[in-house]
Protein backbone atom coordinates (compact mmCIF):
# COMPACT_ATOMS: atom_id res chain seq x y z
CA UNK A 1 0.00 0.00 0.00
CA UNK A 2 1.11 3.32 -0.89
CA UNK A 3 0.53 6.29 1.64
CA UNK A 4 1.17 10.04 0.92
CA UNK A 5 1.23 11.87 3.85
CA UNK A 6 1.78 15.88 4.32
CA UNK A 7 4.33 17.07 6.66
CA UNK A 8 4.74 19.56 9.13
CA UNK A 9 8.37 20.22 10.11
CA UNK A 10 8.90 23.17 12.51
CA UNK A 11 6.63 24.98 9.97
CA UNK A 12 8.16 23.70 6.91
CA UNK A 13 5.53 21.06 4.53
CA UNK A 14 7.17 18.25 2.96
CA UNK A 15 5.40 15.17 1.28
CA UNK A 16 6.26 12.15 3.02
CA UNK A 17 5.75 8.92 0.79
CA UNK A 18 5.32 5.06 2.29
CA UNK A 19 5.47 1.85 0.56
CA UNK A 20 4.33 -0.66 3.17
CA UNK A 21 6.41 -4.02 2.50
CA UNK A 22 6.69 -3.31 -0.97
CA UNK A 23 9.25 -6.88 -0.39
CA UNK A 24 6.19 -8.41 1.43
CA UNK A 25 5.78 -9.23 4.62
CA UNK A 26 8.92 -8.96 7.24
CA UNK A 27 10.73 -6.35 4.42
CA UNK A 28 10.73 -2.72 5.81
CA UNK A 29 8.98 -0.10 4.26
CA UNK A 30 10.41 2.30 1.62
CA UNK A 31 10.14 5.85 2.88
CA UNK A 32 10.91 8.95 1.57
CA UNK A 33 10.35 12.83 2.46
CA UNK A 34 10.70 14.98 0.07
CA UNK A 35 10.88 19.15 -0.02
CA UNK A 36 11.64 21.61 -2.68
CA UNK A 37 15.40 21.39 -2.54
CA UNK A 38 16.13 17.62 -2.39
CA UNK A 39 14.57 14.53 -0.05
CA UNK A 40 15.35 12.03 2.75
CA UNK A 41 15.28 7.88 1.58
CA UNK A 42 15.81 5.32 3.56
CA UNK A 43 18.48 2.88 3.14
CA UNK A 44 15.80 0.67 0.43
CA UNK A 45 16.58 2.83 -2.21
CA UNK A 46 19.61 2.98 -3.98
CA UNK A 47 22.18 5.61 -3.77
CA UNK A 48 23.71 4.99 -6.35
CA UNK A 49 21.18 5.91 -8.81
CA UNK A 50 20.29 8.80 -6.92
CA UNK A 51 24.11 10.56 -7.06
CA UNK A 52 24.34 9.91 -10.69
CA UNK A 53 21.10 12.08 -10.84
CA UNK A 54 22.97 14.78 -9.14
CA UNK A 55 20.10 14.58 -6.43
CA UNK A 56 20.19 16.37 -3.06
CA UNK A 57 19.43 13.40 -0.96
CA UNK A 58 21.02 11.49 2.12
CA UNK A 59 19.92 8.23 4.17
CA UNK A 60 18.37 7.69 7.49
CA UNK A 61 16.58 4.43 8.43
CA UNK A 62 13.14 4.12 10.32
CA UNK A 63 10.38 1.54 10.23
CA UNK A 64 7.04 4.85 9.81
CA UNK A 65 7.78 8.71 8.37
CA UNK A 66 8.14 9.87 11.84
CA UNK A 67 10.96 8.13 12.69
CA UNK A 68 12.75 9.42 9.83
CA UNK A 69 12.23 12.94 11.55
CA UNK A 70 14.28 12.06 14.89
CA UNK A 71 16.77 9.21 12.92
CA UNK A 72 20.35 10.40 12.32
CA UNK A 73 21.79 10.59 8.95
CA UNK A 74 23.99 7.71 8.08
CA UNK A 75 24.93 8.48 4.23
CA UNK A 76 25.20 12.08 2.72
CA UNK A 77 25.15 12.28 -0.90
CA UNK A 78 27.65 15.09 -2.68
CA UNK A 79 25.23 17.41 -3.48
CA UNK A 80 23.57 17.45 0.19
CA UNK A 81 26.89 18.23 1.55
CA UNK A 82 27.19 21.43 -0.36
CA UNK A 83 23.74 22.28 1.17
CA UNK A 84 25.80 21.71 4.56
CA UNK A 85 23.16 18.02 5.41
CA UNK A 86 26.03 15.97 7.17
CA UNK A 87 26.34 12.67 8.72
CA UNK A 88 24.72 12.74 12.31
CA UNK A 89 22.05 15.50 11.81
CA UNK A 90 18.49 14.39 12.41
CA UNK A 91 16.18 14.44 9.81
CA UNK A 92 14.23 17.15 11.08
CA UNK A 93 17.23 19.22 10.45
CA UNK A 94 17.74 18.11 7.24
CA UNK A 95 13.72 19.06 7.01
CA UNK A 96 14.81 22.85 7.11
CA UNK A 97 17.57 22.65 4.68
CA UNK A 98 15.53 20.56 1.92
CA UNK A 99 11.75 22.26 2.75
Amino acid sequence: MITTKTMNVNGNILQGISISSPGGEGHPNMLVIVGTKGYIMCGYLNQEAAKSFGDVACVISGKELEDLLDAPVKAVLPEAEKLGIQIGMTGAQVCEIIA
